[in-house]
């Protein structure tokens, strides 16, 4: 297999059109058909489906696709590591990170990054955790901060735990329910979810779980923080928020003083732990191994003085 050949197949994988990938490749037809057709030859197999409609992937296109797809950024991560040898500091660095993970040290080390590497391209993707290390596995994503409960996963991925941090579940000042203090009572009243019910890695999910609880019926959905923190001090929402939102260390989802109450629970709510996640220390580039300096340092601030 030739490199030209892979990055043919992705162009096509991607426009769905071998007019399409032709245009975007700036090369003619007959030579990209004349590729792919070379590279089915060598592998024996069929890569593409052809009708009206255009091409698309068979079983053997997709497997292949899905490594060429991290050859590509592997090549892309040494030709940076290669011009940051030569002193050219323009690279790019994306980041995955779940809700709870968006907030603590994560911000202070994107800016401190960005202060030393004002060239690098610097974008960070919230997303699930499954999310996250399918695009880490896929070469999509550079780096990973992952908040669970259940322990770091599995797949290939390293898994470096940062700290943990405690979940509350809050209402607004003068709430009727305010002043209860087991899990139990609450489950008839209305709650905020801010993620997917059948995220099983969820905090409401892992907190239900924890106390061998059903999910409450009633409950308001918000895909978005920022609207559900108007949500949740403006309505009868129960909600849950992480220790974050109440030490004023959230970012823009810091709380006003008096705006939400934290409830005194009896009940156990759970930790979530933030795990640093990549592949491999051996293939990150230069930029990468420095943020990953930088995340560490600044989660330090975050760990009991006992886990220090």
């Amino acid at each position: 297999m030739k490199l030209h050949q892979l990055r043919i197949l992705l162009a096509v994988a991607q426009h769905g059109s071998i007019h399409e990938a032709s245009r975007g490749l700036h090369i003619s037809q007959p030579a990209l058909s004349k590729a792919i057709a070379e590279l089915e030859r060598e592998l024996g197999v069929t890569l593409l489906s052809r009708s009206v409609r255009g091409v698309s992937l068979t079983a053997y296109g997709m497997a292949l696709v899905k490594r060429a797809t991290v050859v590509e950024q592997e090549l892309r991560h040494a030709l940076e590591d290669i011009e940051s040898i030569r002193g050219h500091a323009e690279a790019e660095l994306n980041i995955g990170f779940t809700a709870v993970a968006s907030s603590g040290p994560l911000p202070d080390a994107m800016a401190a990054l960005r202060k030393r590497f004002p060239n690098v391209a610097l974008r960070g993707f919230e997303q699930r955790p499954q999310q996250i290390q399918e695009g880490l596995r896929e070469g999509r994503l550079d780096l990973g901060l992952i908040s669970t409960n259940s322990g770091p996963g599995a797949g290939g991925l390293q898994w470096e735990s940062l700290f943990s941090v405690p979940m509350r579940l809050a209402v607004r000042p003068g709430h009727p329910l305010r002043r209860v203090r087991r899990l139990r009572p609450l489950l008839d009243a209305d709650w905020l979810v801010l993620d997917p019910l059948d995220d099983p890695g969820s905090p409401i999910s892992s907190l239900m779980r924890l106390h061998r609880l059903e999910i409450p019926r009633r409950v308001v959905q918000s895909a978005s923080n920022l609207l559900g923190l108007q949500l949740a001090t403006k309505t009868d929402l129960i909600s849950m928020w992480s220790d974050f939102v109440f030490r004023g260390t959230g970012g823009p989802l810091r709380m006003d003083p008096g705006s939400l109450e934290v409830l005194a629970m009896e009940d156990e709510l759970p930790d979530f732990n933030v795990y640093l996640v990549y592949r491999s220390m051996d293939l990150m580039t230069h930029v990468c191994a420095e943020f990953s300096k930088e995340i560490r340092h600044f989660a330090e601030g975050y760990r009991p003085r006992w886990a220090r």
